[in-house]
């Protein structure tokens, strides 16, 4: 099982809708995937198209009572892909217990979970690096120098203090392909320290998928765009994803929790 998340620098980079992607791409693979939706927007359901009402279980309150995290779990469209969805920001179980959080994720069965944050990130940076093994980097060319900068601080917060490994960057969005060159890209994997995972191209058709929060027209690009660049870029990512990654640096994260983000907040 690799639990895993997306780091990002703004908003609007496509956060969300990478990781619905991706997590279907990956479903489709055969691999069981859990989405744990950390954005109160609800951006992973409105993707999906999952219907969770009021009366619905959610994770805050899985941690609350201290239930079967397996209650929370909604199927998709997608066969081998479920949501869980969150009922709060993902800081908000800072306030409820940062560590029975972690540890109903860790009693989840899957081949990969991944863990949806907010933004801005703050303290959900920290829960969300902190009970993950990997992360990915998305970098756009609005704001390049802000995501640059951003990625840099990320990158260091999640490999050093919270043990979670940085196993790439997508350069999402990309409105000028010409200027985002073999040459650049390697620049800036250099200075990252991390490989270009996939470079994807702004397309409207893809944009229009997420609808915004609470649209009826919302989709998933990945399955109903099959056969465009945008597809075949998840796929790269997915393939990436099921390769050789690094070997996880934290063997317990719940043990993590409890000793760098429970001292904080005493």
């Amino acid at each position: 099982m690799k639990f895993m998340t997306i780091a990002v620098s703004k908003g609007g980079v496509g956060k969300s809708l990478v990781t619905a992607n991706v997590g279907a791409a990956l479903a489709k693979k055969g691999k069981k995937v859990i989405l744990v939706e950390g954005d109160p927007n609800r951006p992973l359901q409105t993707i999906l198209g999952v219907e969770v009402t009021s009366e619905s279980l959610k994770l805050d309150e899985v941690v609350r009572r201290d239930l079967n995290i397996e209650a929370a779990l909604f199927s998709t469209n997608v066969e081998n892909l479920f949501l869980i969805p969150s009922g709060v920001s993902l800081q908000g179980y800072f306030e409820i217990n940062p560590v029975k959080f972690a540890k109903k994720l860790s009693s989840l069965k899957s081949d990969f979970v991944f863990v949806d944050v907010p933004f801005p990130l703050g303290e959900a940076a920290f829960l969300s690096l902190g009970v993950c093994e990997y992360f990915i980097v998305i970098l756009t060319e609005d704001e390049f120098v802000l995501c640059v900068e951003s990625a840099i601080d990320t990158i260091r917060l999640g490999k050093y203090l919270l043990k979670c490994v940085p196993v790439g960057f997508i350069f999402n969005r990309i409105k000028s392909p010409d200027k985002i060159t073999g040459e650049f890209v390697k620049d800036l994997e250099d200075l990252l320290e991390i490989p270009c995972i996939a470079r994807i191209v702004e397309d409207p058709k893809v944009s229009k998928s997420y609808g915004g929060a609470d649209s009826a027209k919302a989709f998933l690009a990945y399955e109903e765009l099959r056969g465009s660049e945008f597809a075949k870029s998840i796929d790269d990512v997915a393939a990436w994803l099921l390769g050789k990654l690094p070997i996880p640096e934290k063997k317990d994260f719940v043990s993590l929790i409890q000793e760098l983000i429970v001292p904080q907040r005493s």
